[in-house]
């Protein structure tokens, strides 16, 4: 089966960019990759052997005038879809509004996240705190006018795959789509046949992932800090940093204060990444309300223990007391335990080895196999709707 999807954006090593190239590299069906902004060098090296096409650029800026000008851009956009079987749209924000100049083919969407500034409570609330007055009123208007024009998107879809239950959360009560058969759920995960051996238990704290002001790497450092852990323990902070973030970077090494247990690796490659994982005693997750998360999965398949927010994805993808800790999102509570990791080795261990048994559930195969006949059944009722229609 053939099919077309898009994707606004493709410029970053982010959580979507690895579950798409996994899902496209994997899948039985022939995917093309329709984006608005590619940048090749900035993300995985396997999209290169993917079939991506490029069509009118859009910008990546965030402030709320490039959004709604990326907005109307997106609605406007003409896909050529002659000889798909099926158009999809990965969704985390403004990708629906494709759908209002691009139909005639069943209409499919995975979604990451609805636009996170709109849907998510914890989100729309730090965005509203760091804005003056003037700036909060043109965000609700935003928020509200996007809310409108997003439903009308959503009603193009024939059917809907969801990342998580925080993402199904986030659409149903929102009023986007409707729960039902049409509405499914496939984690995406991790390849278990790259579990590393052997791991180590060094005396370091690992936080891995994107750094950005939505990971609240703050905390992690804070609580570092509080919790006083006895040299030789350190924190090391490893991640990818996009242009727009380097002021927050800034901001988070100032908050380290100099200390030299806390490091910085930026844009480790894949290999080193993997090195710091399979060393790393416990990995740190401290993203307020995540809609999934990549990182607590790939810790776990380094059987690492995980201390995350009890917020979002990764309180269903963590264990509390099994596979990791879920905590209230308070730099005392995370520091009261960082401060007790030195005293309990056989813990760390024990809980390690747990969390490689759990996340053997969310292998890839799981996912792509899930999507791929769920998309294939999809298409196949649509053609007997039209041939039953036809007649």
């Amino acid at each position: 089966m053939k099919i077309a999807v898009y994707y606004p954006w493709i410029h970053l090593h982010g959580g979507i960019e690895r579950t798409m190239l996994e899902l496209f590299e994997r899948s039985k069906h022939d995917w093309t990759i329709y984006t608005s902004h590619y940048a090749p060098q900035d993300v995985y090296p396997g999209f290169g052997h993917l079939k991506v096409v490029q069509v009118k650029p859009v910008t990546i800026k965030r402030d709320i005038a490039s959004v709604m000008k990326a907005a109307i851009q997106i609605s406007f956009e003409k896909i050529p879809l002659e000889g798909f079987d099926a158009f999809v749209v990965w969704c985390d924000g403004l990708g629906n509004l494709i759908t209002f100049g691009n139909r005639g083919l069943p209409t499919f969407n995975i979604c990451s996240t609805p636009l996170r500034p709109v849907y998510d409570p914890i989100y729309a609330a730090n965005a509203l705190r760091s804005r003056g007055f003037p700036a909060r009123v043109i965000f609700v208007l935003f928020r509200k006018l996007f809310h409108w024009v997003d439903r009308l998107a959503w009603r193009n879809y024939d059917g809907v795959i969801s990342t998580s239950s925080e993402v199904t959360r986030r659409i149903t009560e929102n009023g986007l789509y409707a729960t039902g058969e049409k509405l499914k759920i496939f984690y995406p995960g991790i390849d278990a046949s790259r579990r590393p051996e052997p791991v180590s238990y060094e005396p370091f704290l690992l936080a891995a992932g994107r750094i950005m002001w939505t990971k609240n790497i703050e905390l992690a450092i804070e609580a570092f800090l509080l919790a006083r852990m006895p040299a030789p323990w350190k924190l090391v902070i490893a991640g990818f940093l996009d242009l727009k973030s380097r002021a927050y970077l800034e901001a988070l090494k100032q908050r380290a204060g100099g200390d030299g247990r806390i490091e910085f690796v930026l844009s480790p490659s894949d290999e080193a990444l993997n090195d710091l994982y399979r060393r790393a005693s416990v990995v740190l997750f401290p993203p307020l309300n995540e809609d999934w998360g990549i990182v607590p999965l790939e810790a776990m398949l380094a059987r690492k223990p995980v201390i995350a927010n009890a917020r979002g994805g990764p309180a269903e993808s963590i264990l509390p007391g099994r596979t990791g800790w879920l905590l209230e999102p308070e730099v005392k509570a995370w520091a009261d335990v960082l401060a007790s990791l030195p005293s309990q080795p056989e813990t760390i261990r024990r809980m390690g080895e747990d969390a490689g048994e759990h996340v053997l559930k969310y292998d890839w195969s799981n996912f792509v196999s899930g999507i791929d006949e769920t998309l294939g059944s999809w298409v196949t009722e649509a053609r007997e709707k039209q041939t039953a229609a036809s007649r």
